[in-house]
């Protein structure tokens, strides 16, 4: 039924949560499986799972046509190129790699030479937990089809559109938030931790961001800066100063403080008219169109 390119973490798990749920006739190829110090262990985690290992990715391509792609973003395209030939009308090409849109859209045009259907799909939780059952939104002209195929299964999967690429754009946009939480939070608490007053930091943080549900802190957030960008940037020189005295890396508040230094620069508080925007849409459509404006002004001054 279903055939993996790449057998790492991601094709592992979900093919032991597959196997649990009953399917068979899995088989897979990973190019480790001619590494001589490595082939033993990727055969011994496909044989437990009940995947039956290929001598090479066309194999996997000839002898199945749901394929499921799971190698490093940066081989997605060479993997595509490798079965490319080997593609048909009937096959149904998903690659969950952490592959870039435009990588995606290019993968999406050379399966469609081939008259197959191609599915962008971007895993959105830890597979170690949910293997399988990963939050999974994809995109592409098959992604319909695969989830019909799957859910039988119990996927978790959630179709954006039928433009390879969007699943992908969403993944890398909310990696942004996630990422970017995580080094601010490394940095806070670095930092917190030094002056032994975590608890009390955390706990304050807590509070404000559990008092009202997450989308209203979004908006509070977002309309909030677009009128105290200014204040908001200065006293975080008070934070750098006192991270500096640390001797703690500070690259996250500074970026911070760029971006606010930034927003005030964009005249928001003037547009709105020192009144609190109702929503953050309208902070960040207004900064598009000052953002716009800002860039003719240079492209004039230039001429």
């Amino acid at each position: 039924m279903i055939g993996f390119i790449g057998f790492g973490e991601a094709a592992y798990e979900m093919a032991k949560g597959l196997t649990q749920e009953g399917v068979t006739g899995i088989i897979a190829y990973d190019p480790l499986l001619i590494e001589q110090d490595m082939s033993h262990i990727i055969k011994e985690k496909m044989t437990a799972v009940g995947v039956v290992p290929c001598a090479d990715a066309k194999e996997v391509a000839i002898k199945r046509e749901l394929l499921i792609v799971a190698v490093p973003a940066q081989f997605a395209l060479a993997a595509c190129e490798a079965v490319e030939e080997d593609l048909t009308a009937s096959h149904l090409y998903v690659d969950v790699s952490a592959s870039s849109p435009t990588v995606k859209k290019n993968i999406a045009a050379k399966i469609a030479k081939s008259n197959g259907k191609s599915v962008d799909a971007a895993m959105l939780g830890p597979l170690t937990v949910n293997q399988h059952k990963v939050p999974m939104f994809i995109s592409g002209d098959g992604a319909h089809e695969f989830k019909k195929r799957m859910d039988p299964y119990g996927m978790n999967i959630t179709v954006v559109s039928e433009q390879a690429g969007d699943a992908s754009s969403i993944k890398l946009m909310r990696s942004i938030y996630m990422k970017g939480t995580a080094a601010l939070l490394m940095e806070l608490l670095e930092a917190s931790r030094e002056l032994k007053v975590e608890d009390q930091v955390l706990a304050s943080i807590k509070e404000t961001m559990e008092a009202v549900p997450f989308e209203q802190v979004v908006n509070q957030l977002v309309t909030g800066t677009s009128i105290h960008s200014e204040r908001r940037g200065i006293e975080l020189e008070g934070s750098l100063e006192l991270l500096e005295q640390l001797s703690i890396n500070s690259v996250m508040t500074q970026a911070s403080k760029t971006k606010l230094d930034y927003v005030s620069q964009l005249g928001l508080r003037q547009s709105f008219k020192g009144n609190r925007p109702s929503t953050w849409q309208d902070v960040i459509d207004e900064m598009k169109v000052k953002h716009q404006a800002s860039k003719a002004g240079e492209y004039h001054a230039s001429k």
